[in-house]
């Protein structure tokens, strides 16, 4: 010990290896005095250890950053899959809202469905009908569908007999007597058959008659208002092939009016028998409970709210109750919101209403109501309230120019209790009948109506001569759309709760 305190307590003047040796003889001595030496580490660091041993600030940014990244990332990748999943969502609310949509199931029309299944039935196994089975209702309440699903179903039951099915849509002929080479090519399982009507006629006649080995033919007859001439003699050729001995025919005929069968002549009526099968229109409760069924069958129940959904069958019940224009405005509505990328949600009211004003503005004989003057206007919701009253779609002239004069009577007398600065102050004298004749020519020409001919129950002319005019709404306009466009530019209050259905 005395030699270190020697050592360490000199001034070292000795040359300069001997100072390099005592130098590092003191370093050895205080390691000594520190504890056992450890060598330092030479190999590779972790990656783990390399961030423990950054400073106390560096740690605690790089401990930060998974914990602030992973959240956005989850975030951007939960809205891309919510998006995705919304897409999908509309695209099968289109499939569902689309009117071939419905998967075979008609609901709201069970009772309709089990007596045309009743008569059908029953008509097949006895190989033959004398009975027509009349199919009525305005247009858009189901009647061609469920008479199809019918006999869809029929054909795939093991207990009903092999049978032939002559589907024909008058609407879609030239002319009515050419229905009879359309259930010639149908039956002959050709349509390339060339020949005259009369000729298509007889050949008809030639198939149906003894037919005892052949099958059954159910000939459905789809829009028959459209073969009434006026002599009926289409009508009276086509129901006279039921008298023909074991013609194995089944004669459907669906109409958009009740009363057809009362206004056939006497001869034509006596031909056949009559089975009533009539669709009212669907109501509020029916509309709403078709459209969530038919989301619901395509897994897109979520894709219109309650509110869209009541709203739409409100507005539609209001007018005609045509399921086809409920669900062109809730696909119209789904369309718009698919089209607005930022929003979120089902669809709502908000593009209902927007939907709506679309398919208006859309429409040309809607758009043509509202430059008409003030007496063509309320002629046409003198109509579209007779129409809406028969619950059919013509009704006669004399039914119209009545109710005309009571709507021009009821202004007059309002406009003598009002202030000469109103819009009453410059109506005319008021003439019914010449005021509604000159009307009704004038909007048909405009092809907003049209006029007919209507021949009643009783014994008349086959010319036709006796024949009431009656009225009809044009090829391009419908009842609920007459009435959004006439209330949307009536001033008058009471008239318009009328021609919205507040009636």
């Amino acid at each position: 010990q005395g030699s270190t305190a020697a050592i360490t307590g000199i001034h070292i003047t000795a040359p300069l290896w001997r100072t390099t040796h005592t130098s590092f003889f003191l370093s050895c001595i205080a390691m000594t005095q520190a504890g056992p030496f450890t060598p330092p580490r030479t190999r590779r660091r972790a990656k783990d250890e390399f961030v423990e041993t950054l400073p106390k600030r560096r740690q605690t940014v790089a401990k930060m950053e998974p914990a602030v990244l992973a959240p956005n990332s989850n975030s951007c990748a939960s809205n891309s899959k919510e998006s995705a999943n919304s897409i999908h969502v509309m695209e099968r609310a289109m499939a569902a809202l689309r009117p071939e949509g419905c998967h075979g199931r008609l609901p709201c029309r069970e009772e309709e469905q089990a007596r045309i299944t009743a008569h059908l039935r029953t008509a097949v196994q006895q190989g033959g009908s004398m009975q027509v089975l009349y199919v009525s209702g305005m247009p858009g309440t189901g009647k061609t569908a469920t008479v199809l699903e019918t006999i869809k179903l029929m054909r795939a039951d093991s207990r009903v007999p092999c049978f032939e099915v002559a589907h024909v849509n008058a609407m879609r002929l030239g002319a009515p007597g050419s229905v009879f080479r359309d259930i010639l090519c149908q039956v002959h399982a050709d349509e390339h058959i060339r020949c005259s009507a009369g000729a298509a006629h007889s050949e008809c006649v030639q198939f149906f008659t003894e037919r005892a080995q052949g099958r059954v033919v159910i000939l459905l007859i789809d829009e028959v208002d459209h073969l009434v001439t006026q002599n009926q003699a289409v009508l009276y050729k086509m129901f006279d092939m039921l008298t023909l001995p074991s013609h194995k025919l089944v004669v459907v005929a669906i109409s958009n009016t009740m009363d057809l069968p009362e206004r056939l002549l006497p001869r034509v009526a006596s031909r056949f028998g009559i089975v009533r099968v009539n669709f009212q229109p669907y109501n509020r409760d029916q509309i709403a409970k078709i459209l969530s069924d038919r989301l619901q069958g395509h897994g897109a129940l979520g894709s219109l709210s309650t509110t869209a959904v009541r709203l739409c069958a409100a507005r539609v019940a209001a007018g005609t109750g045509d399921i086809r224009k409920a669900l062109q405005l809730c696909r119209r509505a789904v369309e718009v919101r698919s089209s607005r990328t930022g929003e979120v949600g089902p669809v709502d009211f908000v593009h209902l209403n927007v939907a709506e004003k679309e398919l208006l503005h859309a429409n040309p004989a809607a758009r043509a109501v509202g430059g008409l003057g003030p007496r063509a206007r309320r002629f046409l919701a003198a109509t579209l309230l007779e129409l809406r009253k028969a619950n059919a779609d013509v009704v006669p002239l004399r039914a119209v120019t009545l109710r005309y004069g009571k709507i021009m009577t009821a202004l007059n007398a309002a406009a003598d209790q009002l202030p000469k600065s109103t819009l009453y102050e410059n109506l005319p004298p008021f003439h019914p009948m010449d005021e509604a004749l000159f009307l009704a020519e004038r909007l048909e020409s405009m092809a907003l109506l049209v006029q007919q001919r209507l021949s009643g129950s009783s014994s008349r002319s086959a010319s036709g001569a006796n024949a009431e005019p009656a009225l009809t709404l044009g090829s391009g306009l419908e009842m609920d759309d007459l009435s959004t466009a006439l209330a949307a530019i009536e001033e008058d209050e009471g008239l318009k709760e009328l021609i919205q259905g507040a009636e």
